[in-house]
């Protein structure tokens, strides 16, 4: 009995072998399309468990660790760009509001699945085209739920947070170091 992490996420790989976790990677491949038109938290909960029962539908006898990530803003989701033409016109969106980034972690074993999830608003400054043209054409934005990564974009464009600042990343830390995912996770 294994920890298996369902992300491709390097992010969350990296926090998960600094809190010091051996595992596997499984990548899972679901449909993400929101066709029951859930609300923002209902949504990254969902998918967090779909992915997870995806991988432990193949290994039933390992812990699955599995995660999304999404941007809200006003009660609206806010995903992956389709496009370099998207990502410019969500990052403009953003431009001088707050948001929130919410992240989900799910544990899977044997018959059962736990859920957490964190909430973090992001307030951006008022940013300007070229500054946003610059940022879209050095970093990678197409696999970034509200286009931008934190890391890269915490000099670019952040003006506040206001949370934990590895929810942003994907990883709902705060809350996993007092959940009972992390206690099931350091029994095994």
């Amino acid at each position: 009995m294994g920890i298996i992490l369902a992300s491709s996420s390097p992010r969350r790989k990296k926090i998960l072998e600094k809190l010091g976790y051996n595992f596997s990677i499984k990548v899972p491949d679901i449909d993400e399309e929101n066709i029951n038109k859930l609300n923002p938290i209902d949504y990254v909960i969902d998918v967090s468990m779909r992915k997870g029962l995806k991988v432990h539908q193949q290994y039933e006898n390992d812990f699955v660790l599995s995660g999304d990530t999404i941007v809200e803003l006003q009660n609206k989701i806010i995903g992956k760009p389709s496009s370099h033409q998207d990502a410019f016109e969500v990052l403009s969106l953003l431009s001088g509001r707050s948001h929130y980034v919410i992240s989900a972690l799910s544990l899977t074993y044997n018959d059962n699945q736990i859920t957490i999830f964190d909430s973090t608003k992001v307030c951006f400054k008022t940013l300007k085209k070229d500054k946003i043209e610059n940022y879209i054409n050095n970093f990678n934005v197409l696999d970034k739920a509200g286009s931008y990564n934190i890391e890269d974009a915490e000099e670019y464009f952040i003006k506040n947070i206001d949370g934990c600042y590895n929810n942003i990343v994907g990883f709902p830390e705060e809350k996993f170091l007092r959940s009972e995912i992390k206690q099931i996770l350091d029994s095994k």
